[in-house]
């Protein structure tokens, strides 16, 4: 008797992951993806919007409660290669207004999840990973 509500978990374990782990495609991509992180005491926002022609624009807040510490604006190309996401940087500017050498810069990530609305995946080299909510085009972001 006790191998039944057993067979039933790991049969509920199952679908629940046959669902989390599914191939991610470019289409999956296209749209207005939003993060939030908490680090030293400060929120770090990211909001970037991938279209369909390849071009991405991203928005880097950093908060220290209320207040806006930092700002960074990004734009480029991005596209799919097999499983992994590669961007090149096109524009860059941040608050600070020093020098920029992000330009052309290539980022690769992989480990690429989608659950839902919930993207998932890693930059490739490093340690960086990266959790983004789907939200709808026109979303605004701020310290507030």
């Amino acid at each position: 008797m006790k191998l039944k509500p057993m067979l039933y978990a790991v049969l509920a374990g199952l679908s629940v992951s046959s669902v989390a782990v599914a191939d991610v495609t470019f289409d999956d991509l296209i749209g207005t993806w939003y993060a939030e992180t908490q680090h030293d005491g400060e929120t770090m926002k990211w909001l970037v919007k991938r279209e369909p022609d390849q071009s991405y624009a991203a928005l880097f807040l950093v908060c220290d409660g209320e207040n806006l510490s930092w700002v960074q604006k990004e734009r480029g190309q991005w596209k799919m290669e097999g499983d992994e996401m590669h961007t090149v940087i096109a524009a860059f500017q941040d608050m600070n207004g020093g020098p920029s050498d992000q330009i052309g810069k290539q980022i690769h990530y992989e480990n690429l999840e989608l659950a839902d609305d919930e993207l998932n995946y890693e930059q490739k080299g490093n340690d960086n990973t990266y959790s983004f909510n789907r939200v709808k085009d026109g979303y605004q972001v701020s310290c507030q």
